[in-house]
């Protein structure tokens, strides 16, 4: 009996010695943190979304005081938030906000879709694209939110099977365009205070095959691309924006959006 009680005794006594040479060597070995990182912490909203190209909010940080430099600035926080950081390390030039939007290249709900088989897989877009189920559609939105689940400032929201984004919280952090397995998101270059335009299509058919799956699908009669001064061209049966020719003045896009005969353009007010 005694010789078990020498043994716990030992164990403890070598385990209490060994955690208090980890605790010296911890304070001894201790790497001090510049205290901007932890300041630059306390400015950042926290989310840690990846927006930025780092892992998180600490990591983005401790990249900045260490190279002197804020990279693409912080998306969520914004010009505010990127200037406080900017005055921390002694930047003085900040980083402008691009005026971007993601959109989604599908509109259809699921009224407009068609679904002819029943899909018995895992509730996820992924699966269901492989297995090719849950909608006619083999560009469509699968609408079991994939990109929702991803989406770090909860910006989207699935209904009717159609995705929605709220543009007051999206901060174009991209991760809802590699979560979908069928690229349906883009981020686009919009306008200060002025309505952007998107074709919420994405299927490379012909007119009677989209006609057969989805009654607002893009059917490729090229309205849109016959307008004078038109951004529109297209593109394996479907209609695209080259944004760059995109006049300061709507009046063709809303023009385009008017004749549409499946009414698949969409307008957007991008909140200020």
């Amino acid at each position: 009996m005694k010789e078990i009680e020498i043994v716990v005794l030992v164990l403890g006594l070598m385990g209490l010695l060994f955690s208090l040479f980890l605790a010296f060597l911890s304070k001894k070995l201790k790497v001090e943190e510049d205290p901007r990182v932890e300041e630059i912490v306390r400015i950042l909203p926290g989310i840690n979304c990846g927006a930025c190209g780092f892992s998180g909010c600490l990591a983005f940080a401790q990249a900045a005081v260490k190279d002197d430099s804020i990279f693409s600035g912080c998306l969520p926080g914004g010009p505010q938030v990127n200037k406080r950081i900017s005055a921390v390390i002694g930047v003085s030039k900040s980083v402008e906000t691009q005026n971007q939007a993601i959109v989604c290249h599908c509109g259809a709900c699921d009224k407009e879709k068609t679904i002819s088989t029943l899909y018995q897989g895992p509730l996820t877009c992924a699966a269901a694209h492989i297995s090719a189920g849950a909608l006619d559609c083999s560009y469509g939105c699968l609408g079991f939110g994939d990109c929702v689940r991803v989406c770090p400032a909860d910006a989207l929201a699935i209904k009717e099977r159609r995705v929605y984004i709220d543009y007051s919280k999206c901060i174009n952090c991209g991760k809802c365009i590699k979560a979908c397995p069928r690229n349906l998101f883009e981020i686009i270059p919009v306008g200060k205070n002025k309505p952007f335009y998107y074709v919420a299509c994405s299927s490379k058919e012909n007119a009677l095959r989209v006609k057969k799956v989805c009654s607002s699908g893009c059917i490729g009669c090229g309205i849109c691309v016959r307008l004078a001064d038109s951004p529109f061209y297209l593109l394996e049966n479907i209609s695209c924006i080259d944004y760059k020719k995109i006049s300061d003045q709507n009046v063709v896009m809303e023009e385009a959006r008017n004749k549409c005969p499946t009414k698949c353009i969409i307008s957007v007010k991008k909140p200020s």
